[in-house]
């Protein structure tokens, strides 16, 4: 049975995509922390027009094609904004392009020779392959959704290679790329994709692998400037949604700050343990 899109905001929002198992294939995602993991696109939709973030892994394409076209149809005018130009976030984005009615293409700072990992960059695959140019965006800048709707692009310093994150002022959701990415799923399921509550407890040592087996370099630097970055974000944006590429939307104002607190928290105190070796981040 196809996943079905996952709706956040009546007509405005939706999640799509798709779960992947947790099997030691994927290097974001610390083994043994759950048995499936979300991949998450995120659609944004405005009086005809709509935004696709990150189309996904090309594993899910067909589902993510049938989601899609239950929300929107080929006359809506998409967008499409890669928040880093990364296998999981855009090997869906051919069929996207070739079944929709795919107007514009965004991704944020300059060309990386880095992105991708691959000797040609993505921006030169799209422009041969499908004859679209790739729109660069500085931090700062807006991107139009549809008439009277616009997401703001944001820079972030919590992250491996360039990567940027998109807030939408509409619906209060902050699309965090792969970070925020604290619960995946014990089932390939996605009908408990949103994070309503906070849980009882924070499981802080799962919690610190899920944070930090991809961007394991924060361990080594000062979090002082990561932690006032982030409290600069907290404070300037009215974050009601927390939207990451990879695990459970945490939904909710109260439900958000606890899981900005927790971030603040892993951050400023897991650089020394982990020096002390009390942290089992790859654990």
């Amino acid at each position: 049975m196809t996943s079905q899109p996952v709706e956040l905001v009546p007509d405005a929002l939706y999640a799509v995509g798709d779960t992947a198992p947790n099997d030691g294939r994927l290097s974001w995602a610390s083994p043994g922390t759950s048995a499936f993991e979300p991949v998450n696109s995120f659609l944004l939709v405005e009086d005809g027009h709509a935004l696709l973030i990150d189309p996904g892994v090309a594993a899910h394409e067909s589902t993510l094609l049938a989601q899609l076209g239950e929300i929107i149809g080929p006359e809506t005018k998409l967008s499409v904004f890669c928040t880093r130009f990364e296998g999981d976030c855009v090997t869906a984005l051919g069929p996207v392009i070739r079944d929709f009615n795919v107007v514009s293409i965004f991704g944020g700072g300059v060309s990386n020779p880095f992105d991708f990992f691959e000797d040609v960059s993505p921006q030169e695959q799209i422009r041969t392959d499908h004859h679209i140019e790739i729109l660069r965006k500085k931090a700062g800048d807006t991107i139009e959704v549809g008439p009277g709707r616009s997401v703001d692009l944001l820079s972030t310093s919590l992250r491996v290679l360039t990567t940027f994150w998109l807030y939408d002022e509409r619906t209060g959701t902050l699309f965090t790329s792969d970070f925020f990415a604290y619960e995946a799923l014990e089932h390939a399921d996605r009908s408990d994709l949103v994070r309503h509550t906070t849980p009882d407890t924070f499981d802080r040592s799962a919690a610190a692998r899920r944070l930090f087996t991809k961007i394991d370099w924060l361990l080594l630097a000062d979090p002082a400037p990561f932690v006032e970055e982030l409290d600069r974000l907290f404070d300037t944006y009215d974050i009601s949604a927390i939207a990451p590429g990879h695990g459970r939307i945490i939904v909710g104002r109260e439900t958000v700050r606890s899981y900005y607190e927790l971030t603040r928290e892993l951050l400023l105190t897991c650089g020394r343990a982990h020096s002390t070796g009390e942290v089992p981040v790859h654990g």
